[in-house]
């Protein structure tokens, strides 16, 4: 692999760093929705042999409370600095969740002023899509970001429908508004958000020809899956969005064009609105079954049974379709806690590069991160289709696998600035002292201290062939050696994986 030729690698040792990333590639891309036996993984993880339908864990959740928190803040965020970690350690898991989740106590002014002084055109899609990586690396309400990222996957629209203008934006910001308000409310503000009206044609549903296509994916995109709905609850729900359309750009009710007849809906009759469908809707069983399995596996594992959704899509129900409720369940469960979901998830690009960027404390202003992203598979704003972006396997092949690659090179030259300004040449000889020490450190910040034994040989013998390389040992070249060992870590199979 080029990248690790590039840092002066033996042909050995970079087969040894290239050959994992491949296997990597290739047993990751089929985590889902079954892991292969253990001969597929990379050496050194750790996976029972399976069978053709049940999944198990690439790794052995580790026997630490650091690990526990930064397993929570990947998830639930994008990662955190080492610093920032062992805050949120001392609080515990709850109460780490608890700050997580209870966001509005969190002072964001900074990250407010930072986007306004970039000043990005946010009715345009690349500095739009800029915005949010913003957002993403710098906020201090990290899983408010991270909810925001499930809603767009899941309440989808794009520019390539709605076209520029504030559109998107504002559908993003009314994710942001919502995030964890009762599914409900959100939901009936998103049957009249301009973005979603155009993106699934409801702003020219009338009464003489009503579209059906909001209907369609309100019941098997958005609240109960295929299988659970007729095509007459189709055409019925239907009549009840007719009318709903834009004016100048905003909702707008037209009242002559809304069919105010008798609908039958899942069983029931009435004069039904577009209000009253979605409630009819989540009153039934399949609802609160369908949102907690899709939230169990954005933020645990893929694949659950129903005997592990059973009690949060009990909690979904009792609760009012309390999505902070349900959340804040889910990321105090065992389960997410368990061998199932750690390391258990493909990392998305928007998380990838967010995270990154996070736990290394780097500074952006978005410049390029669109392009990224979008050389990885996710252009954000910009979903494949109605359904979103599939994630998981799909995020993997030989192309994304490389832009990875070279992302980690992008993040080891931003470190390699960092450090030159780091290491006064007085303090080189103390700094290579210590330097066992701060890659232990970064080892145990990207990866919890769990780094296969494989690539553990690539890195010792990478530092042994870069100390014996040169005569003169000063601030540039300890810098070097440092930031390609964080190349090699970031680059790593296992850093793919949240």
């Amino acid at each position: 692999m080029a990248g690790a030729s590039a840092l002066g690698l033996s042909a050995g040792a970079a087969a040894a760093f290239a050959n994992p990333l491949a296997v990597s590639a290739n047993a990751i891309a089929r985590r889902e929705p079954r892991l292969a036996s253990r001969a597929a993984w990379p050496a050194g993880a750790h996976a029972a042999t399976v069978s053709d339908d049940v999944p198990v864990p690439l790794h052995a959740f580790p026997d630490s409370a650091t690990a526990r928190i930064s397993h929570l803040l990947r998830r639930a965020g994008f990662g955190e600095t080492a610093a920032v970690r062992d805050r949120f350690a001392r609080l515990g898991v709850e109460g780490a969740v608890d700050h997580l989740l209870d966001y509005e106590r969190i002072d964001d002014s900074a990250l407010d002023k930072r986007l306004a002084s970039l000043a990005f055109d946010t009715a345009k899609p690349r500095d739009l899509m800029r915005w949010w990586l913003v957002r993403m690396v710098h906020t201090q309400r990290p899983f408010l970001e991270k909810i925001v990222l499930f809603w767009h996957g899941l309440l989808t629209s794009g520019f390539q429908k709605v076209g520029q203008g504030p559109q998107m934006f504002n559908q993003n910001e009314l994710f942001r508004d919502h995030a964890v308000d009762r599914y409900g409310v959100l939901l009936k503000a998103v049957s009249r958000d301009p973005a979603m009206l155009s993106w699934l044609d409801s702003r020219s549903n009338r009464k003489s020809a009503p579209n059906e296509n909001f209907a369609r994916e309100l019941m098997e995109l958005f609240t109960m899956g295929p299988g659970n709905y007729t095509e007459r609850d189709v055409r019925e729900s239907a009549r009840a969005f007719t009318g709903w359309g834009l004016r100048e750009k905003s909702f707008f009710f037209r009242a002559g064009q809304h069919d105010y007849g008798v609908k039958q809906f899942l069983g029931r009759s009435g004069r039904f609105d577009g209000d009253g469908i979605i409630d009819i809707v989540l009153e039934q069983p399949a609802a609160s079954w369908y949102i907690a399995r899709r939230l169990f596996e954005f933020f645990a594992y893929d694949g659950p049974s129903d005997e592990t959704i059973a009690p949060f899509a009990t909690t979904l129900r009792e609760s009012g379709f309390s999505i902070k409720a349900t959340v804040r369940r889910i990321l105090t469960s065992d389960e997410f806690f368990s061998g199932r979901a750690y390391r258990a998830k493909i990392k998305g690009p928007a998380e990838l590069v967010a995270g990154a960027f996070r736990t290394l404390g780097l500074e952006t202003d978005g410049r390029g991160l669109d392009g990224l992203i979008g050389a990885m598979g996710q252009t954000l704003f910009l979903p494949p289709d109605v359904a979103g972006w599939p994630g998981g396997s799909s995020w993997i092949n030989s192309t994304t696998l490389l832009h990875r690659v070279n992302f980690a090179h992008h993040l080891s030259s931003a470190v390699r600035r960092q450090l030159q300004q780091q290491l006064p040449r007085a303090r080189v000889e103390a700094y290579r002292a210590d330097r066992q020490a701060r890659i232990e450190g970064m080892i145990a910040l990207l990866l919890d201290g769990e780094l296969a034994p494989d690539q553990r040989r690539v890195l010792d013998e990478f530092i042994q062939q870069a100390e014996g390389g040169t005569k003169r040992h000063g601030v540039r070249q300890e810098a070097d050696l440092l930031s390609n060992v964080d190349y090699l870590i970031l680059a790593s199979p296992d850093y793919q994986l949240a």
